[in-house]
């Protein structure tokens, strides 16, 4: 996740993005900021509309995972269900002079990762160093240098033919990381997806990478036949909260069916962080329940795959610093757990190979602030309910099923057995249950 957008949106959404290579920094609009948090302190969960939606089985993934190629992150990995690594490939790492190619440190990621029996999203981009001088900005490509970085395209994809399951092109381009004209980075597009198929006629290509929903850069791009050329289209549904990232997926898949484009959505990035000074930061305490809430979104909504940004916090336990950025990850520094692994996890071992039913659970009396999504026959052996309520009181609610059902704590993945007509105390923070057999849940207002 790399953050300014220009494009001016609804008063709620008044987030400036300023960015460098390494570092997202947010300058809020104050003004436009108090108004969103008026809006969205009384919003709700919006439901997708539809039928049912099979999750993929390998649904879950994390960003900058395997990086430290420690053992103790693999099991870390292992245990918490991800299928899924991505990395930045840099041109700049890879080729840091004129026809020198080094992939050691990048051969040593690759290898751990599918060692572990983990599939990799490698992304494709930025400028090499030695094409311009230092302090210059670096995220552009010219026409002139373009078969430079082809050729680094090439090399990187033929040598990690059969390793990298998927190549993305470029990260984030509808903001500072194309600083080149949109027509430019739409030949891009289609040249770098030339080159991989003619490189590695079998891996799997995805786009765009587009940071919240840039609908005049979509459509442009497809004018310009950029978005044909990929198998699937990748996005960054990043905001305030779940809502609001919800909300966003549903303006992009919106604009994709303007264009007539049926294809697969992979969110290769998504997250909060639970410190700094980010305006959508979330104490570690909720963490946990912004990750349910959102996973459950996104997948209930057809998401091909799940990226989390990402896996590690950058500074020691305890300590504080303005920059957001350190705060993003699901474990900590020092390699113990957040709250919010356990509900990522959860999330991983149950979701997965499962079916969303809209239908379900039935519901007597239920109020539309309680929110359920229900999935049944996961490869887990599962059905999952996740319930939460959307206004801050706690609601009552009696849960009827005659199969024996576990309850699921999502900040410390923790479980008790329930009866078979348990009352329960619904709030905002979802409830995880979790049960074997084809018995229909219900659901009622006590």
């Amino acid at each position: 996740m790399r953050r300014v957008h220009t494009t001016p949106f609804r008063a709620r959404l008044l987030i400036i993005r300023s960015i460098s290579s390494k570092h997202r920094t947010f300058t809020v609009c104050f003004y436009g900021f108090l108004f969103s948090i008026l809006i969205l302190s009384c919003s709700s969960t919006k439901f997708p509309s539809g039928g049912q939606v099979t999750i993929p089985e390998d649904f879950f993934g994390i960003v900058h995972a395997a990086r430290t190629r420690k053992a103790e992150e693999y099991k870390l990995l292992e245990q918490m269900e991800c299928k899924w690594v991505l990395n930045t490939f840099y041109w700049s790492s890879i080729e840091p002079e004129k026809d020198t190619f080094n992939f050691v440190n990048y051969d040593l990621f690759v290898s751990g990762a599918k060692n572990h029996g983990l599939k990799i999203v490698g992304v494709l981009g930025y400028s090499a160093n030695y094409l311009y001088p230092k302090g210059r900005a670096r995220n552009y490509i010219s026409p002139e240098n373009m078969p430079f970085f082809l050729r680094f395209v090439e090399e990187t994809v033929r040598h990690y033919k059969g390793q990298v399951d998927v190549w993305c092109i470029w990260n984030e381009p509808n903001i500072r990381f194309w600083k080149g004209s949109n027509s430019e980075y739409y030949e891009l597009t289609k040249l770098a997806a030339d080159k991989i198929r003619e490189t590695d006629p079998n891996v799997y290509i995805i786009g765009g990478a587009f940071c919240r929903s840039p609908a005049g850069f979509i459509k442009k791009m497809h004018k310009a036949g950029a978005i044909k050329e990929l198998d699937a289209l990748s996005f960054h549904p990043y905001d305030l909260n779940p809502s609001g990232s919800l909300r966003i997926y549903d303006n992009f898949t919106k604009t994709l069916s303007e264009i007539d484009y049926a294809g697969p959505v992979w969110v290769t990035e998504v997250g909060f962080p639970t410190g700094g000074w980010y305006p959508n930061r979330v104490s570690e305490n909720k963490f946990p329940a912004y990750i349910v809430k959102t996973i459950t979104g996104m997948a209930a909504r057809g998401a091909r795959v799940l990226l989390w940004y990402h896996m590690f916090d950058s500074l020691d336990v305890g300590k504080k610093n303005l920059d957001s950025e350190n705060y993003f990850g699901l474990i900590h520094k020092d390699f113990s757990r957040k709250a919010g692994s356990w509900a990522y996890e959860l999330c991983a071992r149950f979701l997965p190979g499962s079916r969303y039913v809209p239908e379900l659970p039935q519901k007597e009396n239920i109020p539309s602030n309680i929110v359920s999504f229900c999935f049944l026959d996961g490869i887990s052996g599962n059905n999952t309910l996740i319930i939460w309520n959307d206004k801050k009181r706690i609601q009552k609610i009696e849960f009827n099923i005659s199969s024996p059902a576990l309850l699921h704590d999502i900040s410390t993945g923790q479980n008790n057995l329930l009866s078979s007509n348990a009352f329960l105390d619904v709030g905002d923070k979802p409830l995880i249950i979790t049960w074997q057999g084809t018995d229909t849940p219900r659901i009622t207002k006590i």
